[in-house]
């Protein structure tokens, strides 16, 4: 399908807002067949006037028209909100850089996608840096830095350790649940390793089941390593990953129960008196009353009437109460030795 004529293409500008989201989407650590095709699509579908496009329609429309008709809308859109301004610059390759440093295997549409040169810079430079998230971080401190196309791949893994901006990603872990994606960072900073500065991405799978189907989508796309990390109940589980891993990445499994129950007992009790005194504190011997951790804490929110048990809230208390080198077990000092 040949481009259409300007005069003869009609479409709703971008609000700052929604140029903010969008440019969120593209750089979030997620494929980019997932994240370009979907923010793309978005764009034609919601803002292109006319000619107008179902959804399925999008879906069958060329990578080359795609590409022209977002980058219309949206570098007018950015020329509407800033006025005239620098059309290409350094975030916007430091942008393909994430791509083509992080994943493999792109399909030929996506790379004619990744490749169409959107104005990023002058959102950037409005957008807050410390209630961005770490992917805009990373773009906005390169907007902040570099002022030309000349950035290198060196650059911007200096940035990346000296402001500890997490991208680009250098290693991804894959984890049952939400204990271990607040808590493995925190013990790690405690053994002199900062996840940030090292690129160490930390994706919840939300279950050991959902495990090995990320790692089988993942596993042909990423350049950089996988790790997965299992509780002991998923043995059956960690051996199908074991036959299926690639030479570039390992599987770790829990020998004694969950996460929770490789915590150290004193480092537990601390964090739940600290937050909740002065209600009945929690003893040793109430913390060993059952095999599995969970249950024992479950038991001392039920019998203090502390409301529900949510293992992110209270991830995020022991998180704080990390203080001491005998918080760190040899179980988690040697779990994280292994994962970096």
């Amino acid at each position: 399908m040949s481009i259409l004529l300007k005069e003869s293409v009609k479409y709703k500008l971008l609000t700052f807002d929604e140029l903010v989201i969008n440019l969120d989407r593209l750089s979030r650590f997620k494929l980019p067949e997932t994240s370009y095709n979907r923010v793309f699509n978005s764009i034609i579908y919601r803002n292109l006037i006319s000619p107008k496009y179902s959804q399925t329609d999008i879906e069958r429309l060329s990578a080359d028209y795609i590409s022209q008709i977002v980058k219309k809308i949206w570098n007018e859109s950015v020329y509407n909100l800033f006025g005239k301004c620098e059309s290409f610059s350094a975030c916007q390759k430091a942008l393909l850089m994430l791509s083509d440093l992080t994943f493999k295997n792109i399909d030929e549409r996506t790379k004619k996608l990744i490749c169409t040169k959107l104005n990023i810079s002058p959102i950037l430079e409005k957008i807050d840096y410390n209630s961005s998230p770490y992917n805009l971080r990373f773009l906005k401190k390169v907007n902040e830095i570099f002022k030309s196309e000349n950035i290198t791949k060196e650059d911007i893994f200096t940035l990346r350790i000296k402001y500890a901006l997490k991208f680009p990603i250098s290693k991804l872990i894959i984890v049952e649940g939400i204990t271990e994606e607040i808590l493995l960072p925190v013990f790690a900073s405690k053994l002199n390793h900062d996840f940030n500065k090292e690129g160490i991405y930390i994706l919840g799978a939300g279950g050991k089941s959902k495990s090995p189907s990320i790692y089988m989508e993942l596993k042909d796309k990423l350049k950089i390593p996988i790790n997965l990390l299992f509780d002991s109940d998923a043995i059956e589980v960690f051996s199908l990953i074991q036959k299926n891993l690639l030479q570039k990445d390992k599987a770790f499994i829990i020998q004694n129960g969950e996460f929770e129950d490789i915590l150290s007992l004193n480092l537990i009790k601390r964090a739940l008196n600290n937050e909740y005194l002065p209600v009945s504190p929690i003893s040793i011997k109430e913390l060993s009353e059952y095999e599995s951790m969970c249950k024992n804490i479950e038991n001392f929110y039920r019998t203090r009437h502390l409301g529900e048990y949510k293992k992110s809230k209270v991830s995020k208390i022991i998180a704080k109460n990390v203080k001491y080198p005998t918080d760190i077990t040899e179980q988690i000092k040697n779990l994280i030795i292994n994962i970096i």
